[in-house]
């Protein structure tokens, strides 16, 4: 028999087995005989909460160098959504909320309810969500020792977000009207070129400086000496985090025929406006849709669809996921991942299709033979 004891209080004898549901339901019915205090921002201390509760998971958070590193934007986010999920009431019929609820005394059924709820109305949210309880739970398990890693709920529980359709990549058909319209030389043309064949975010293309076009000898894995020019900078995402990631992406020749008539003496940024100022990311997102709007193209071809462009081809290349991975500086090889599974899933429908069409040759080919007679 289990029951419920809290100091100055009777007992509580609570029904069935902690994984019963009527056990649950008298848990927290006896956990909200008190009115929940009101907790001041500035206040740390709150002795009606428990002191292995969410409450402290997100004050223990905030205190390691693992957040401080996060950049503002990213804190903000992560705070909105652990602030939404300790506010929620554990059930709709009392007023106890995650806030005063011990970590370990969250199950991953009330967890998948939780994201399951979010989830209804908006994946991505969900799924950031998830994340963010994550967090609190890591502070709970590796910075309070108050969970074993075992018993950590959210293990269990992946959230799947449907693929993006915006900023597709562009067919072969969408680049052609493009480079039609768009000459050698052009601005346009340089920034399709460079969104193109470096598969960089909009900000790394508006950025690119020409100091960052560096020449150097390489010695291939063959024992071969190359000397190639690359450009060599530093992402902007993440920069504030932890550096940005480190990108040598070597001129092919397409983008060197597009760089070949523009003047480098001035330095300052590749790209540049009519007037010789740096594009910010919001302008020369603004002018490339402009650019396709002149090419005829369709509303949703966009700059960053250029770097899904780049991935695709990689992939359809034939090189390894680490190797696309390190190309478009994904920090998470699981997105590299889908350019190859789609690159393998259209191959093997190549070759399914090749192999109906061989088939269907050799019957109409008995056919024929079969029809042949011999005259004598």
């Amino acid at each position: 028999m289990w029951r419920y004891r809290e100091r100055g209080y009777p007992d509580v004898t609570l029904p069935g087995q902690p994984d019963d549901e009527e056990f649950a339901e008298a848990y927290y019915r006896a956990r909200a005989r008190t009115p929940q205090p009101i907790i001041k921002a500035e206040v740390d201390e709150a002795p009606a909460i428990p002191n292995e509760s969410f409450h402290y998971a997100q004050k223990s958070l905030e205190r390691t160098m693992e957040w401080q590193e996060l950049d503002g934007e990213t804190k903000k986010k992560n705070t909105r959504l652990i602030e939404r999920f300790l506010n929620t009431p554990v059930v709709e019929w009392n007023r106890l909320t995650w806030r005063a609820v011990r970590c370990n005394e969250l199950t991953a059924d009330l967890l998948r309810d939780y994201i399951t709820g979010i989830h209804a109305t908006n994946p991505t949210v969900a799924k950031h969500s998830l994340n963010a309880i994550k967090k609190l739970l890591w502070a709970a398990i590796e910075i309070e020792r108050w969970m074993k890693p075992q018993d950590d709920p959210s293990l269990s529980i992946r959230v799947r977000v449907p693929k993006s359709t915006k900023n597709p990549a562009w067919p072969i058909a969408i680049r052609e009207k493009f480079e039609a319209r768009h000459p050698i030389g052009s601005a346009a043309r340089t920034t399709y070129a460079l969104g193109f064949w470096l598969g960089n975010r909009r900000g790394d293309v508006a950025g690119l400086l020409w100091s960052d076009l560096v020449t150097e000898e390489i010695e291939l894995y063959d024992g071969d000496i190359v000397t190639i020019d690359a450009f060599d900078f530093r992402q902007r995402k993440n920069r504030n985090r932890h550096g940005g990631k480190e990108m040598f992406i070597p001129i092919v020749d397409k983008l060197a025929e597009a760089l070949a008539p523009l003047n480098r003496e001035a330095g300052g940024t590749v790209l540049k406006t009519m007037w010789g100022d740096a594009f910010s990311e919001k302008s020369l997102t603004n002018q490339m849709a402009v650019w396709t709007r002149q090419a005829g193209i369709p509303a949703g071809y966009t700059l960053h669809g250029l770097r899904r462009t780049f991935g695709t081809y990689l992939a359809e290349c034939n090189l390894n996921a680490r190797t696309i991975m390190d190309a478009l500086g994904h920090s998470n090889i699981a997105v590299t991942d889908s350019y190859v599974r789609d690159a393998n899933r259209k191959r093997a429908m190549v070759d399914v299709s090749r192999a109906v069409n061989a088939r269907e040759s050799k019957r109409d080919a008995a056919k024929r033979r079969g029809n042949l007679r011999i005259v004598g």
